[in-house]
């Protein structure tokens, strides 16, 4: 099982902030938990509820395998401007495929106006 703890190891790699095998210090360790959780509350205002509680370093990240390399990109995209570094790739696809993930289209309404056009309403005498 992975940790929180190599989730935000993993950030710090993308954008190049810890290099291969390197730890990360105390308070940048702490810094990416931080962003971590923030991240994974602020999901649920995309409508993406994962019912996040506040991750410490050793918890086991909660999510299904398959949402670890998309929450490592979308981390390091949030955590780059923190540290003045550039990130070189595109964490919105990753994002996409989270949000696609945790969408009901059986919950979905939509105003009768987008869906019955005027022009097609047929009127009976």
């Amino acid at each position: 099982m992975t940790t929180v703890a190599e989730i935000v190891t993993r950030a710090f790699r993308k954008v190049g902030i810890a290099a291969a095998g390197e730890a990360l210090q105390a308070n940048e360790l702490q810094d990416g938990i931080d962003a971590l959780n923030m991240m994974l509350h602020a999901w649920k205002l995309r409508s993406v509820d994962i019912e996040h509680v506040d991750y410490k370093a050793t918890d086991a990240f909660a999510l299904a395998p398959e949402f670890e390399e998309g929450t490592v990109y979308n981390l390091a995209s949030r955590l780059s401007p923190d540290y003045e570094v550039p990130a070189n790739f595109d964490a919105d696809a990753w994002w996409r495929s989270i949000q696609n993930a945790y969408c009901d289209p059986a919950s979905l309404t939509l105003e009768l106006a987008l869906t019955e056009m005027p022009s097609a309403t047929r009127y009976y005498f």
